[in-house]
């Protein structure tokens, strides 16, 4: 279903906003050399850099934010199949609108990373769609469990994490924490069995 020679067209939609109605197409990506890698790396810089602002609003230590972004890029294989999934979402006029990747960590678990929208694409479900994809990109996998964390105060993720049903985790072996372990107590987490 993830594999195949060519990138997937996952969703065509148009959502209603109260910005007007926004025309986004959602692909998932077969082989490394499918994906337009430089929107790929805007938009996982952009979430980097986001949560290190978050993170640093939450009294975390200063940290390397780069070299996440670096260690996503050199495992960039990790999540695309059969290992997981990567999506991005790019509106009518072809702007990389937002992104979300998939990893599996053991034979039946696997991990959401890098959620992350634009801010003028928020507000349009395009988050909850992106969640949606990957957990639908994970029963393909044949994964049982789910896994996802964030930060501390991220209250809108919260509500979208409970309200798709997931539920309150303990920690696990993310890998914002294997990077960056003193970011562990300002994270939640949470599960699903699929």
């Amino acid at each position: 279903m993830l594999g195949g020679e060519t990138p997937r067209m996952f969703e065509n939609a148009s959502y209603e906003t109260g910005k007007g109605t926004a025309n986004i197409l959602m692909t998932s990506y077969s082989t490394i050399n499918d994906v337009p890698i430089e929107d790929a790396r805007s938009l996982i810089t952009a979430h980097v850099t986001w949560a290190y602002d978050k993170f640093r609003s939450l009294g975390a230590p200063e940290f390397d934010v780069m070299v996440h972004l670096e260690r996503f890029f050199e495992h960039f294989d990790d999540v695309m199949p059969p290992r997981g999934a990567y999506f991005l979402a790019h509106d009518e006029a072809g702007r990389a609108q937002g992104t979300g990747a998939l990893r599996r960590v053991s034979e039946d678990k696997a991990e959401m990373k890098h959620l992350y929208v634009r801010p003028e694409a928020r507000g349009m479900g395009l988050g909850q769609r992106l969640i949606e994809a990957r957990i639908e990109a994970a029963r393909a996998l044949g994964v049982r469990t789910l896994v996802a964390d964030t930060f501390r105060g991220n209250d809108s993720m919260v509500r979208l994490y409970h309200r798709i049903g997931f539920s309150d985790a303990e920690p696990y072996d993310s890998a914002v924490a294997t990077i960056t372990p003193e970011l562990i107590p300002l994270l939640r987490y949470f599960r699903m069995t699929l």
